[in-house]
C-alpha cells in the first residue's frame, strides 16, 4: 500500500514538472515573439520619421492624357521597390488609385521616366534625388488633386494648376 502512494506522488510530481516547462517554454515564446514584433514596429516607425517626399513641377498634356511630375527625395532614407508606391489623382469628385507600371502606356497607371542623379543606387531613390513619374490617366477630365504615398506609408499630396 506505501508503495503505491509514493508511485502516485512521483508521477505527480513528473507532471508537474512536465506541465510547470510547457508553461514556462510558452511564456518565454511569447515574449521573444514580442520582443521581436516590438522591435520590428520601432523600425519601421524609425524609417517613416526618416522619409520625406516633395512634389512639384507638375504638368498635365490633355493631348496625350498625361500628367509629369517631380519627386524629390526629401527625407534620409532611400525609396525602393516603386511597384508598392500608390499614386491616388482626383478627376471629377472620386479619388482613383493609379497603380505602378512596367509597360507605359495604359490608363490609369503611372511610371517612372528618370531618376537624377542616380549614382549610388542605380534605380532606387536615395536621399537628394528626384524621379520623373508619369501618370497616364483616363481620357476626358483632366486630374485636379494628386497623392504620391511611399511603400512606408509617408505622403505628399498637390493640388493641380492646368
Amino acid at each position: 500500500m506505501g508503495s503505491a502512494s509514493l508511485i502516485a506522488t512521483a508521477i505527480s510530481l513528473v507532471l508537474l514538472i512536465v506541465t510547470a516547462y510547457v508553461v514556462v517554454g510558452g511564456i518565454l515564446t511569447a515574449a521573444d515573439i514580442i520582443t521581436m514584433s516590438q522591435a520590428e514596429r520601432f523600425s519601421l516607425q524609425e524609417s517613416r520619421m526618416g522619409t520625406s517626399i516633395d512634389i512639384f513641377d507638375i504638368t498635365v498634356s490633355n493631348e496625350t492624357s498625361t500628367l509629369s511630375m517631380i519627386v524629390n527625395n526629401s527625407g534620409r532614407e532611400k525609396i525602393s521597390q516603386f511597384k508598392y508606391m500608390d499614386i491616388y489623382i482626383i478627376q471629377g469628385t472620386q479619388p482613383i488609385l493609379i497603380p505602378y507600371t512596367t509597360a507605359p502606356g495604359t490608363n490609369n497607371t503611372w511610371y517612372v521616366t528618370e531618376i537624377t542623379p542616380d549614382l549610388v543606387h542605380p534605380s532606387e531613390l536615395d536621399p537628394g534625388e528626384s524621379v520623373t513619374m508619369k501618370v497616364k490617366y483616363a481620357v476626358g477630365i483632366a486630374p485636379v488633386w494628386i497623392k504620391v504615398t511611399t511603400p512606408n506609408g509617408v505622403y505628399d499630396s498637390a493640388y493641380i494648376n492646368s
